[in-house]
């Protein structure tokens, strides 16, 4: 195998697990399985990734998430998810915008101190 084509199944392998994050952050019955296999601290370097449809699918998966309960909400604050997460918006296009509005949203909703968290 080559290099490159090491690093082009590297961004495969990638894309394809925050697919099936995000994915399965939609079934409750995988959350709590997601959650113990620490799903945060593992989608927390994708947000930063260089391919923007992977940036946005960790956003997705992370919003997902948060919206789900008040604890994995607050996994999002306790983790610095945030601050990852506004770091380029300037630089972003409209579907990362809109999957990381979609993150604070889901955090901000639970209460008031996840509200100013946000």
């Amino acid at each position: 195998m080559s290099i490159l084509q090491s690093f082009e199944e590297y961004q495969k392998a990638r894309v394809k697990f925050v697919q099936a994050v995000a994915e399965g952050a939609t079934r409750p019955q995988n959350i709590e399985v997601m959650n113990n296999a620490g799903v945060m601290q593992l989608l927390r370097p994708l947000l930063l990734d260089n391919v923007p449809s992977i940036q946005q699918t960790a956003a997705l998966a992370l919003g997902r998430l948060a919206n789900y309960s008040e604890d994995l909400a607050e996994a999002v604050v306790g983790n610095e998810i945030l601050p990852q997460l506004v770091y380029s918006l300037s630089d972003q296009n409209r579907f990362y915008k809109k999957a990381a509005a979609f993150v604070l949203r889901a955090v901000a909703k639970h209460s008031p101190d996840l509200s100013q968290a946000v």
